[in-house]
């Protein structure tokens, strides 16, 4: 993955599958055998609770699959 694309997708919005603002993507997990990203680490709004979402937290931040995403443009929209 270019460092650039991760530049680029940090401090997006995170939305869930209705458009509801869950935060901003904080940083990234990487399997570092592969280099892929395996988790989208969020900085949730304040507002919401971290215990009623289907997602770990992690050092204060919401550990999100990569499967879970369904589009990457203006924010990240997750498919649910």
């Amino acid at each position: 993955m270019p460092t650039t694309f991760g530049r680029e997708i940090l401090g997006r919005d995170v939305v869930d599958q209705a458009g509801d603002k869950l935060g901003v993507l904080a940083d990234f997990s990487i399997d570092m055998g592969s280099g892929s990203i395996t988790n989208l680490l969020v900085n949730l709004e304040p507002d919401l609770d971290p215990s009623l979402l289907p997602w770990p937290t992690t050092e204060g931040l919401l550990s999100v699959p990569v499967d879970e995403i369904s589009d990457v443009a203006s924010s990240i929209q997750l498919s649910r």
